[in-house]
């Protein structure tokens, strides 16, 4: 069913508590977008009393989902390919992929927004079918069965929006080689390069974020490369391991013109050897003649290191100009720009901890993407938003896992719409015990820092602010209309 704004209601959601925050989540809370998942199919039908092969039912499924990275010259430490490379990890596919630790996808399935571009994880039919796999003997059956073997391209040429795109980025920027001593502390290096080829200005529809080279992956934590132009600088998507790129959407782009810079923005560590670490940025390009009907400043910082909690504007502060948000800083009071006040970041040993910042929308925005970003100590982020007429809703929950930060980018019918006025806040929670597998050290007092060994308490949130308010009501019909179709076909496929 459809409300008289576009909101999709279905079922009850059940109560959530968090530390730090405790809230009732209900189907009438949606604004904008419809939080139910669509059922997914399942991967093969199989009888009930049919026990799944390698070769008919698993194959397939490591092709879709694992073999991109467990493959001979990936980043993954074993490959997965053929049946005599599975078998002996068969136990241990199982309790990952039950425990919902592979395929790599940190988010809470069972609240908040559950639709989106890049959606690595296995449906309950994939899990089921490993699983049953594995308890029967893990056989091999008819090697007829087996699906053709899939060509990967090289880890070096092998760019995962391609697919989406039907064709390699149009353009491609490296950083300068940089050695990364072995054995040594972290590295920040300051690299630039010109954006080649460029005699015109451009729109970006996508960018992809990739480690040149295997080795590069191994010291890679993170990067926040910029766009220099105009005599300021414009975030075009920011990397950690976990995370491909950015799509944004169809109406919304970031302009490229000649003569930009692309600054990298990378924060390296070593390993026991030395490595030459390259950075890669693949640009998909709107057509020549097209220019988006928005611009997006991309991903900007949300601060939850504050345990108080209002943004003020600060427009002298450098760095923090009349930009109002964009550049990826710190989004302040919504768009307008916050000084970053960390200061009282603080986690005593043996404790846990939560933090909040509160931003309250000046203009209308949408949201096409989000990344939380926390250390060694996170265990999960909450993004939640009040709207005007006082509904409260969660729209996702980040299980954190700092070996994979990934970007989330919601499905174009589900990209949160908020109206001026609304309320977004983050929630971070800190484990600084035992209990923490990923914890260095409980005995630590840990403080906002840059070192992996320290702290930071933010979101990254891909978003696009609409100066006018008649863009964002056009926006909130063409979404009712998008949902009602959807709702027409699902109700004609189930008669």
């Amino acid at each position: 069913m459809m409300d008289n704004q576009g909101r999709s209601r279905g079922s009850p959601r059940k109560t959530s508590a968090f530390e730090g925050c405790s809230v009732v989540i209900h189907a009438s809370l949606m604004v904008g977008f419809a939080l139910t998942t669509l059922s997914p199919q399942p991967l093969r039908a199989q009888r009930a009393d049919q026990s799944p092969t390698f070769a008919r039912d698993v194959a397939p499924i490591l092709q879709a989902s694992c073999q991109g990275c467990h493959r001979e010259g990936s980043i993954a430490p074993m490959s997965l390919v053929t049946y005599e490379e599975v078998r002996p990890w068969a136990p241990m596919i199982r309790e990952r992929v039950v425990s919902g630790e592979m395929p790599p996808w940190p988010l809470d399935k069972t609240i908040g927004i559950q639709e989106f571009k890049n959606d690595v994880s296995l449906d309950d039919d994939e899990v089921e079918t490993i699983a049953r796999w594995v308890d029967s003997g893990a056989p091999m059956g008819n090697p007829d069965d087996l699906p053709p073997p899939v060509e990967w391209a090289s880890f070096e040429n092998d760019w995962q929006y391609e697919k989406h795109f039907g064709r390699p980025p149009d353009i491609v920027v490296a950083s300068p080689a940089y050695t990364v001593p072995g054995n040594e502390l972290d590295h920040w290096p300051n690299l630039e390069t010109e954006v080649p080829g460029l005699a015109e200005s451009r729109w970006i529809r996508a960018v992809e974020i990739r480690p040149a080279d295997p080795d590069t992956r191994y010291v890679f934590h993170h990067a926040n490369p910029s766009i220099i132009q105009d005599g300021g600088s414009v975030a075009v998507g920011h990397s950690a391991a976990g995370t491909v790129g950015y799509i944004f959407p169809n109406d919304t782009g970031q302009a490229l013109k000649p003569g930009a810079r692309v600054r990298f923005g990378m924060h390296l560590f070593p390993i026991e050897r030395d490595v030459d670490a390259v950075l890669q940025l693949g640009f998909w390009l709107y057509p020549e003649v097209e220019v988006p009907d928005f611009e997006t400043p991309g991903e900007v910082i949300h601060e939850a290191s504050q345990s108080t909690g209002f943004g003020h504007e600060m427009d002298s502060a450098p760095g923090f100009g009349p930009d109002r948000g964009s550049g990826g800083g710190r989004g302040g009071t919504s768009s307008d720009s916050q000084f970053p006040r960390q200061v009282d970041l603080l986690i005593p040993p043996h404790s846990t901890a939560t933090y909040r910042g509160v931003y309250v929308m000046d203009r209308p925005a949408r949201i096409h993407s989000v990344r939380g970003h926390m250390h060694l100590r996170g265990r999960y982020q909450v993004i939640e938003a009040i709207y005007p007429d006082g509904r409260w809703e969660v729209i996702n929950k980040l299980d954190w896992h700092h070996g994979w930060q990934t970007a989330f980018l919601y499905e174009d019918h589900v990209m949160p719409l908020l109206p001026k006025g609304t309320v977004l806040m983050v929630t971070n929670v800190f484990d600084n015990t035992v209990n923490n597998p990923h914890n260095p050290d409980p005995n630590q007092w840990v403080v906002r820092g840059d070192r992996t060994v320290d702290e930071m308490s933010h979101a990254r949130i891909g978003i696009t602010y609409f100066d006018h308010e008649e863009d964002f009501e056009r926006l909130v019909r063409e979404r009712e209309r998008v949902l009602a179709e959807m709702e027409r076909e699902r109700l004609q496929a189930n008669r």
